[in-house]
């Protein structure tokens, strides 16, 4: 006799055995975690994004402490249209052989109040986009005391049609591609307020300053086409700018002569080796940088006081002893995979002050500091280790070699660098390679100056270089340019 076999009894068995299971105690009490009191209702649902007159003020009080909130009467706009340039050159950090290259973090000119929402619409076809808000983004979880909230900024992805946005503390709005794409697209934004930033070739210093004396927006922007600060709205009252042509102008052409040119990089090259990244460098300023008083990075962070802020903005200290912000940006310029070794650290990032000084016809005021303890090292008889003289001696190197045979120096080291066939593998293939590269450019075998220098050389550099060039019988490491 054949037996019918049901299924839905069997899979009602199933079921309530599962059940069963599932809820044996075994003498271990769990909360469950579906009631209110053990899971707080989220911030982000269907109801709350697309709800333009809700505002989450569950964070106001910290986002008031920093970055701040927006006045109530600073104007909201709808379909404000934004261009974003997605034609430029990416160059990556590995083509140029520095630590850190300029990123695609493009800026809209809009700021999101603290809690609201904002609206992105999107152009069909326009794809790899992501929005960010909060110039802030440093992580500073685990991090005590705290200044501020750890996590400040939100990171999104964009697609065609509407997108909808909502950063708790509110912040700078910028565009991030994931590539170049080769035009510019238009987006639309709402629920967001214009940003007091100030363009170079774009805004007047009558129109950025009106707008300046009206806005309620913690953060704007000032920006040119190798430089980008963003500050803290509030300082203006005691570092007020005069000029912000003058200024970003004048932090343009260090950029590009002190820094990319000095290099030996060129924006017309189509040598991606030598072509200096087309995006600007950017420096945000935060409470509490994750890192010290500032950091390298891209951005750049920097502690949002009296004193970064003024580096920024004074005409004067772009073109003469800036030492904290270059310093910042010689990090991302560093050569470690070449050249740079480990002593150099503190030291071959803070080369570029000298040149900018160089560049306007006078000497560092460093010099003064730097040259009595390296000629203090350097006259000193016996062995030595480079590594056991202070850092502002080492500095002492480099003034010698560019008083001596010129700043250019740093053009040919860095471009023989970047053409290497391959990297250094270690400190002493650095040692060597910046060893050969100097004698090579002086033409003279530069042994008794790096041994004066403590530097250590491999056998096989060192013969390479006797069989070419005839020994230096100048005592260069006695040169002491401060005097």
């Amino acid at each position: 006799m054949k037996k019918t076999f049901n299924f839905n009894k069997m899979l009602l068995f199933a079921l309530v055995g599962l059940t069963i299971s599932c809820t044996k105690n075994y003498g271990i009490s769990y909360p469950d975690g579906t009631t209110d009191n053990n899971h707080p209702k989220d911030t982000f649902n269907l109801d709350l994004d697309t709800s333009s007159k809700k505002v989450d003020k569950s964070q106001f009080n910290a986002a008031r402490a920093f970055p701040g909130l927006v006045g109530i009467a600073e104007p909201r706009y709808d379909n404000y249209k934004v261009k974003i340039n997605l034609d430029y050159v990416q160059v990556e950090s590995n083509d140029i052989r520095v630590s850190v290259a300029p990123g695609g973090f493009l800026s809209t000119g809009l700021y999101a109040p603290a809690g609201e929402l904002v609206q992105v619409n999107v152009p069909e076809g326009a794809y790899g986009l992501e929005l960010q808000i909060g110039a802030q983004d440093d992580n500073l979880t685990g991090h005590d005391p705290l200044q501020r909230a750890p996590i400040i900024y939100t990171r999104q992805q964009l697609y065609p049609g509407k997108n909808y946005a909502r950063n708790l503390y509110g912040g700078n709005v910028w565009v991030i591609p994931s590539r170049p794409l080769g035009y510019t697209v238009e987006l639309n934004f709402s629920g967001v307020c214009k940003s007091p930033d100030f363009i170079l070739g774009e805004t007047t210093d009558a129109e950025w300053k009106a707008m300046i004396a009206k806005t309620t927006v913690p953060y704007f922007e000032l920006r040119s086409k190798r430089m980008i600060f963003t500050l803290p709205t509030s300082k203006l009252s005691r570092y007020p700018i005069d000029s912000p042509t003058a200024l970003m102008t004048a932090w343009d052409q260090e950029i590009l002569h002190s820094y990319w040119e000095w290099y030996g990089l060129s924006e017309t090259t189509t040598d991606i080796r030598n072509r200096n990244p087309t995006l600007p460098w950017r420096i945000v300023h935060d409470i509490q940088p994750s890192v010290g008083a500032q950091h390298s990075g891209y951005p750049v962070v920097a502690t949002a006081n009296d004193n970064y802020f003024n580096q920024a903005v004074s005409l004067d200290l772009v073109v003469g002893s800036n030492w904290g912000t270059y310093h910042e940006i010689g990090h991302n310029m560093q050569m470690k995979s070449t050249w740079s070794w480990t002593d150099l650290g503190e030291v071959s990032n803070n080369l570029f002050s000298f040149k900018i000084t160089n560049r306007h016809g006078y000497k560092h005021a460093n010099y003064k500091r730097v040259m009595p303890a390296a000629i203090a090292f350097t006259a000193t008889a016996g062995a030595k280790q480079f590594s056991s003289a202070s850092v502002d001696a080492r500095l002492g190197l480099f003034i010698q070699i560019f008083e001596r045979y010129g700043f250019d120096f740093m053009t040919y080291l860095c471009t023989q660098a970047r053409m290497a066939r391959f990297g250094a593998n270690n400190d002493q293939d650095r040692k060597d390679f910046f060893y050969e590269r100097l004698s090579e450019y002086t033409q003279k075998n530069m042994k008794p100056f790096m041994d004066a220098w403590g530097v250590d050389l491999s056998d096989v550099s060192k013969n390479k270089i006797a069989a070419k060039y005839p020994m230096l019988t100048e005592q260069v490491w006695l040169l002491d340019p401060s005097k």
